[in-house]
């Protein structure tokens, strides 16, 4: 039976898990966590607010944290090329030739010759649901096995990314161009059209794509090319998500994973669906044609607001679909063995892992962003090489810092990487590396915090940073206290 502090824990957990999502992902769109190592940050925190919670029982290894903040940054394909779709306009930044222009009836022309072509902005929703759908989609797999009751091992969840990933070549070598121009026939219509102004003879876009497959950086060679490519990669993605869901339903009889993965990612495509035609309202087409907005409105609907949206609803469902599913923690379920009974295999595991997401990706945005405030404070003239080298420098000696360290408890102890119970682990990475990020987003680069007048963003950050603080340090008293009292 709950009690009404096992209640109040878990709406704690919930409101934890939408703020942090929200800070880290905004995070994750600045300079230095940028693309998929930002989403390893992200991962990262929302796996150590989930072990904090929840890791007290068997196969809660340490390993599983860091493997699921590496699970969030393998399926993301990018989506700024085709998230205007939502305001009824497809976008090239390339020129086009006047000849070209005829008959295009473009909706703006920018400065540069770019050029925002009218679409269909209900095709362009759907494009933007099937972008939104693979935001999580291995790391909605991933947390959901934790606690499905079935026994996952490493070998399981190497061939969910196999499954993920193949399947999606498959698609995008066959049927997603079909359901493209299905759903989204103005966006083909416009890839044919640019790869007519460069003077290619393909007899279609989707010949033009496996002449080059995969090649993202020919697409960006052609007008609207890229909308195309990136649309193939989301419609193809999206698909992959439902063969991740029937491998969970059909080769490991796990309804739980199956089910609750596909029950994550749908919402996270219908809130930021949402989000996104709400942002796009500035075109003054699509689903707000001849719609005005209030100052306050326009002051807050940004990209930078966007993307805290984004992660704060990631971030709420999870640790809503768990506070709803999964039962209390055993206290005396803490899982401290190694992943692997072989040591060196262990060790060479730990290794990859742990330098990988806690070392090296912090160590970009610190080199990254360190490098840029130089430039900024006009010390360098460029951030390069010195953001390399200490992202290179940072990252050899927390290497060798772990190698002593897994030496010493996992080949000769025989426990796992930190001698400690990965709920202990969580308690003290989550407020050092959220800490850390506090300081790399507001204190580095173009010293964002300056930026609080002008930038709405940065105070929804400090917001979200003063109240995870409020709500996480009487969090951490009350537990060290209930644990002393027991």
């Amino acid at each position: 039976m709950k009690t009404k502090s096992d209640v109040g824990t878990k709406i704690i957990s919930i409101i934890l898990g939408a703020i942090m999502g929200g800070f880290m992902w905004r995070c994750r769109g600045d300079g230095g966590f940028g693309s998929s190592w930002g989403l390893y940050s992200v991962g990262l925190v929302l796996m150590l607010l989930i072990y904090h919670f929840y890791g007290n029982r068997k196969g809660m290894k340490y390993e599983m944290i860091p493997l699921g903040a590496l699970m969030l940054g393998l399926s993301v394909t990018g989506y700024a090329t085709v998230i205007v779709q939502l305001a009824g306009v497809v976008w090239s930044d390339l020129p086009y030739s006047g000849e070209m222009l005829n008959g295009l009836d473009p909706v703006l022309l920018g400065p540069n010759g770019d050029v925002y072509a009218p679409a269909d902005h209900v095709s362009g929703a759907v494009i933007i649901f099937l972008m939104a759908f693979t935001l999580i989609p291995l790391f909605a797999f991933f947390v959901t096995s934790l606690f499905s009751g079935k026994e996952y091992k490493i070998k399981h969840y190497i061939i969910a990314i196999a499954v993920y990933m193949i399947s999606s070549l498959i698609f995008k070598a066959t049927v997603s161009h079909f359901i493209l121009q299905l759903i989204n026939p103005d966006q083909v219509a416009y890839a044919a059209l640019g790869l007519k102004e460069c003077g290619y003879d393909y007899a279609s876009p989707m010949a033009a794509y496996m002449s080059h497959f995969l090649d993202r950086g020919w697409t960006q060679e052609i007008p609207f090319f890229e909308n195309y490519f990136m649309s193939i990669e989301h419609v193809s993605d999206s698909l992959a998500v439902i063969a991740l869901s029937l491998y969970a339903l059909i080769f490991r009889k796990d309804k739980y994973t199956c089910f609750g993965s596909l029950i994550l990612n749908i919402l996270t495509a219908i809130t930021t669906t949402v989000f996104t035609a709400l942002v796009s309202y500035s075109f003054g087409s699509g689903f707000f044609k001849g719609v005005e907005f209030s100052a306050t409105f326009k002051r807050f609907a940004t990209w930078g607001t966007w993307e805290f949206i984004v992660g704060f609803f990631v971030g709420l469902f999870i640790m809503a679909f768990l506070a709803l599913t999964v039962r209390n923690s055993n206290a005396d379920a803490e899982d401290i063995l190694p992943v692997f009974e072989n040591k060196k295999l262990s060790f060479g595991f730990n290794f990859l892992l742990t330098v990988f997401i806690l070392g090296v990706t912090p160590a970009r945005a610190i080199g990254i962003r360190f490098a840029r405030l130089l430039v900024t404070a006009n010390v360098l003239g460029d951030d390069e090489p010195l953001g390399t080298i200490l992202t290179v420098v940072l990252s050899v000696i927390f290497g060798v810092f772990m190698i002593k360290i897994l030496r010493k408890n996992i080949l000769e102890k025989g426990t796992n990487a930190f001698d400690m119970s990965p709920v202990k682990f969580a308690k003290i990475a989550l407020p050092s590396y959220l800490g850390m990020c506090f300081t790399v987003y507001f204190f580095m680069d173009s010293f964002g915090i300056r930026f609080i007048r002008t930038d709405i963003t940065v105070p929804i950050m400090l917001v979200a940073s003063a109240l995870i603080a409020v709500i996480y340090i009487p969090l951490r008293m009350k537990m060290a206290a209930k644990r002393e009292n027991s």
